[in-house]
């Protein structure tokens, strides 16, 4: 099997050595598969550490390709197509060509690689997540934190669905089949009924799989990797009350500006909101964990009143993609008020 770990990279000129190292790559050794790095229009050192990674790797381990149009959808796409013009020039049958995702700040753990290949079977369908696992220091000098989210996230775990029936999809940690990546339709822009991007690009593509063929996705637990906590360090309250799953900025930044998410992570159970963000979070893992697998599978086993609730979403007229059906579910864990908040209050 030919293996391509694609990094989309956006001003990452202090991190991208370090999270292609850990993938094998800069190093001056042979490293398992290729690497395709794309710049999507960094202004500082990025490119020049790029340069530097490639230079330092095997002749050929290295691709390097540019995006100008923003965002992870465009990026990720562009580091597929790169892969895809690969295999088309070597011959190589695209059901044997796995696509590895990776982050430009995150730091993959010594046989992240060869454990993901060793989890495919090689067969159509399966697409791996690995686990992104929080570091021991950042658990050391944030214990408060680490038990809040415990102590939240185990009372809500009766509502979910069984972990094979799960739909969300960890953009960082995944990997499929090229000729998977194409018949699922790749990664696309999508709106949600106001009009505003969807994130989670790869969630989409695989609610999209699910709708159109025999899909399924793999756990594979002993592939770890260690997010940077960038975002929890700038964006704590949000974070949190969204249970880590991509909102837009302006919805981050109105649980609380960038000062003070450090105040929320060392001292949470002080926190003005907390009942709120608590709640939010509560809805956003209800939304997401139980209610949007109920949707996309008939025969889910998840609690009777949620069942029922996703049996009328998934009558509702306006859901006629992944980017809007996960919109709909967002904003249902966005209402305070709203059918997911009485279910919590009713038990």
């Amino acid at each position: 099997m030919e293996i391509f770990s694609v990094i989309p990279c956006l001003n990452e000129e202090g991190c991208i050595a370090a999270t292609c190292a850990s993938l094998g790559f800069g190093d001056g050794l042979e490293p398992l598969g290729r690497l395709v790095l794309v710049d999507n229009g960094s202004s500082d050192g990025t490119a020049e550490v790029m340069l530097a990674i490639q230079k330092a790797s095997p002749p050929g381990h290295v691709l390097i390709t540019q995006e100008l149009k923003r965002g992870y959808v465009s990026a990720r796409r562009a580091g597929v197509a790169a892969v895809m013009t690969v295999a088309r020039r070597e011959q190589m049958p695209e059901e044997d060509v796995l696509v590895l995702q990776a982050d430009a700040d995150t730091i993959y753990l010594p046989g992240y690689t060869q454990t993901m290949v060793d989890a495919h079977y090689g067969n159509c369908g399966q697409l791996l997540e690995a686990s992104a696992v929080t570091s021991r220091e950042f658990n050391l000098e944030f214990p408060l934190f680490g038990q809040l989210c415990r102590e939240v996230d185990n009372d809500m775990e009766r509502w979910f669905a069984p972990e094979d029936r799960q739909v969300v999809v960890d953009d960082k940690v995944c990997a499929f089949l090229l000729e998977d990546y194409r018949a699922w339709g790749g990664h696309r822009d999508e709106l949600d009924d106001r009009g505003e991007l969807v994130l989670a690009e790869t969630t989409r593509l695989f609610m999209r799989a699910k709708s159109s063929g025999n899909v399924w996705r793999d756990r594979v637990e002993s592939a770890q990797a260690l997010p940077s906590r960038r975002r929890l360090m700038t964006q704590a309250p949000g974070y949190f009350a969204c249970s880590g799953f991509p909102r837009q900025a302006q919805w981050m930044e109105a649980w609380g500006a960038p000062g003070e998410a450090e105040r929320f992570l060392r001292s949470p159970y002080g926190w003005p909101t907390l009942s709120r963000l608590v709640r939010s979070r509560q809805r956003h893992q209800l939304a997401l964990f139980g209610l949007l697998p109920a949707v996309c599978g008939d025969e889910v086993n998840v609690p009777p009143r949620l069942a029922a609730l996703a049996k009328v979403v998934r009558k509702t007229p306006a859901i006629l993609s992944p980017g809007r059906l996960l919109g709909f579910v967002l904003k249902l864990a966005d209402e305070e008020e709203g059918p997911l908040a009485e279910l919590l209050c009713n038990g």
